[in-house]
């Protein structure tokens, strides 16, 4: 996985300033995840000093998928095929960015009894295996399952809280631990502050949140909490074997709180 800092232009220190930075910044970050490429000529920020444009890059991500989820579901298509041309089209507009973290963490970290340089090791290897293969069919397959049980209106606001808040728990690792490697993404997303995180959150959160309250608000509720646990429990257990985090598993740990939100979404939301 490539770092969204390698542009030909050095980062500058320091948070944007005005609205015109953050657009910027906006820019920048939604060009490395997603295949979009956005005008990046400004100068550019690190990673953990934009982090609050994250649950906004995943909201468009969300409203992409989730119109085509609704266009077929407005023509009386099944909403089972609705719902894999929307699991498709957010695969296809991201360039598979976090599906292939996935992979690659399921390889490293499914085998028993490894050493975390064993682990570093596979998860740096292209080839994908058996519990990488494994993951992603199985990532696919729920994302899929759930979607099918909604109408296209409720799975337009479904998609676009999911993949704003799922993204927007990228934040967390960041500031909880520390990269593993000195080459790769974590190292140059840099070190975000509490304030920054928090601000990322609460803005996923509220968004979530104010999607869903129309569908209830005990799932407007519960489906934001049981994501963001979802984060913190993969956060921690992947620290716990390879001691902090990689680009890989920032990918990784998106996934899991993206199926935690559909998974309790269509449990708690009714058609």
């Amino acid at each position: 996985m490539t770092s969204p800092n390698e542009f030909p232009d050095q980062a500058i220190p320091g948070r944007p300033t005005s609205f015109a930075d953050w657009l910027q910044a906006f820019k920048q970050q939604a060009s490395f995840f997603t295949g979009v490429r956005l005008d990046t000529s400004a100068p550019r920020w690190p990673l953990a000093e934009v982090l609050p444009v994250l649950p906004f890059i995943g909201a468009a991500i969300g409203l992409a998928a989730g119109l085509v989820f609704g266009i077929v579901c407005t023509i009386d298509g099944p909403r089972w095929l609705a719902a894999v041309l929307a699991v498709g089209a957010a695969i296809l507009l991201t360039r598979a960015l976090h599906e292939d973290g996935l992979a690659d963490t399921a390889d490293g970290l499914g085998p028993h009894a490894l050493e975390p340089p064993r682990r570093l090791e596979i998860m740096r290897d292209s080839r994908n295996g058996t519990f990488g293969v494994l993951a992603l069919a199985l990532s696919v397959l729920i994302k899929i399952a759930c979607l099918a049980h909604f109408e296209g209106g409720t799975g337009l606001v479904v998609l676009i809280a999911a993949h704003a808040l799922s993204r927007a728990t990228l934040a967390y690792p960041l500031l909880a631990y520390a990269p593993v490697r000195q080459d790769g993404l974590g190292m140059q997303a840099g070190k975000p502050t509490d304030n920054g995180v928090w601000l990322t959150i609460g803005i996923g959160v509220a968004m979530a949140f104010i999607l869903l309250v129309g569908k209830g608000f005990f799932a407007a509720i519960l489906v934001p909490v049981a994501t963001i646990a979802m984060a913190w429990i993969a956060t921690r257990w992947i620290a716990e074997r390879i001691g902090g985090y990689t680009g890989d598993t920032l990918g990784a740990v998106q996934q899991m709180a993206e199926l935690a939100f559909l998974v309790v979404a269509a449990l708690l939301i009714a058609h």
